[in-house]
C-alpha cells in the first residue's frame, strides 16, 4: 500500500497522515497514533463544526496526506471549498475502499486543485492495485497477487474497453490460499501496458463494486447499474449527499441530503435525469433526508438493495 502511495510522494517514515475512516472516537476529537504516524477523526461526526475542526487541525499541523474513505474525502473537501480553505498543505488525499463517483474527483481535483490518488484492494487480500503517478488508470502490482479480467464465459479479457470480473491469486495468505478466486467486481481493460504512462503489465479503469449491490431492478426484468445513473455534478452544489434506494422491483427512491439552495426545480431535475436513461423503466421519487444509511463502519453505500428478485 505504501508502495502505491509513494506515487504521489507519501514516505513511510516520514509522512504523517489525516485519517476519516471507520474510527469512532467516543467523543474525542482526535487520537495520535505515532507509531502509524495517524491523526485520527472520527468519521462518524460530520456535521459542519466538527468538519471545520478537521480542517483546522490540518492546516495547523501541516499535515500532507488525508487517508480517507471517498465519501468522507468529498464532505471535507466540499465543506474547505465553501469556507473558502484550499489546505495548501495537502499533497494528495489517498482514497480506497469505496466505489469512486465522478463529482468526488472532480471537486477534489479540478476545483480544490489537490491530487485524489485511489487505488483498488479488497478484504480477501487478492489484488491491490493502484493509480500511475501521471495517469489514473489501475495498475495491478504482481508481487501482490496475480490478476486476472475475465468474461462470463471464463476466457481472458483481450479487448481495451471491455468490462470483465477481477479473479485474484494471492500470494500473501500461505494458510488457506485462494486460486482464481472470484471477486465479484467489475472493471474495464486497459492494456497489458498502460497507454497513458507505458507501465508494463494489467491495466485496468472504472471499477464497479460488488455487482449484486449495483443492480437497480427495472419493470421489464433487466437491470440498470448505478453506473449508468451518474448525476451532473451540478446537483452536487444543491445537496450535502445521495444515495438510491430501492426495495420493489420497477421501484426507485433517491433520497438526497439537501443544502439551502436545494428547490424542487432540483427534484424534477434528478428525475428527468433518470428518467432520460431508463425511459419508463422505473417509477422514480425523490426524498428530502436528513441523512443517508452507511454501513457498521461507515462505509457510503450509493445503493441500498432490499428489492427480492
Amino acid at each position: 500500500m505504501t508502495h502505491n502511495w509513494s506515487k504521489v510522494a507519501f514516505n513511510i517514515d516520514k509522512s504523517w497522515r489525516a485519517v476519516l475512516r471507520n474510527h469512532k472516537l467516543h467523543g474525542k476529537k482526535v487520537v495520535i497514533n505515532r507509531l502509524m504516524k495517524e491523526y485520527q477523526f472520527d468519521n462518524f461526526n460530520q456535521s459542519t463544526e466538527y468538519l471545520d475542526f478537521v480542517i483546522d487541525f490540518i492546516e495547523r499541523k501541516q499535515i500532507p496526506f488525508i487517508h480517507a474513505y471517498p465519501s468522507a474525502a468529498f464532505q471535507l473537501a466540499k465543506r474547505a471549498l465553501s469556507t473558502g480553505t484550499k489546505l495548501n498543505c495537502v499533497q494528495a488525499f489517498l482514497c480506497g475502499s469505496e466505489n469512486v463517483l465522478p463529482a468526488y474527483k472532480e471537486l477534489i481535483q479540478n476545483e480544490l486543485g489537490i491530487r485524489m490518488y485511489t487505488w483498488y484492494g479488497h478484504s480477501e487480500k487478492l489484488i491491490l492495485a493502484g493509480e500511475g503517478t501521471t495517469c489514473e488508470n489501475y495498475h495491478a502490482l504482481p508481487l501482490y497477487g496475480y490478476a486476472e479480467l475475465i468474461d462470463e464465459l471464463g476466457q481472458q479479457v483481450t479487448q481495451p474497453g471491455q468490462i470483465g470480473e477481477l479473479v485474484g491469486t494471492g500470494f500473501i495468505n500461505t494458510v488457506m490460499p485462494f486460486i482464481r478466486y472470484r471477486t465479484g467486481d467489475y472493471a474495464e481493460y486497459v492494456g497489458e501496458t498502460c497507454p497513458d504512462c507505458g507501465h508494463i503489465g494489467l491495466t485496468f479503469k472504472n471499477v464497479t463494486g460488488r455487482w449484486d449491490g449495483e443492480k437497480i431492478y427495472t419493470f421489464n426484468g433487466g437491470f440498470v447499474t448505478t453506473t449508468a445513473l451518474n448525476m451532473h455534478n451540478d446537483i452536487y452544489d444543491h445537496i450535502s449527499n445521495f444515495q438510491y434506494y430501492q426495495d420493489t422491483v420497477g421501484k426507485l427512491e433517491v433520497r438526497v441530503v439537501p443544502l439551502p439552495t436545494f428547490t424542487d426545480q432540483h427534484k424534477v431535475k434528478i428525475k428527468n435525469e433518470i428518467k432520460e436513461k431508463v425511459g419508463n423503466q422505473l417509477d422514480i421519487t425523490v426524498v428530502e433526508v436528513p441523512d443517508i444509511e452507511y454501513t457498521i463502519n461507515r462505509k457510503y453505500k450509493l445503493l441500498v438493495q432490499k428489492a427480492v428478485v
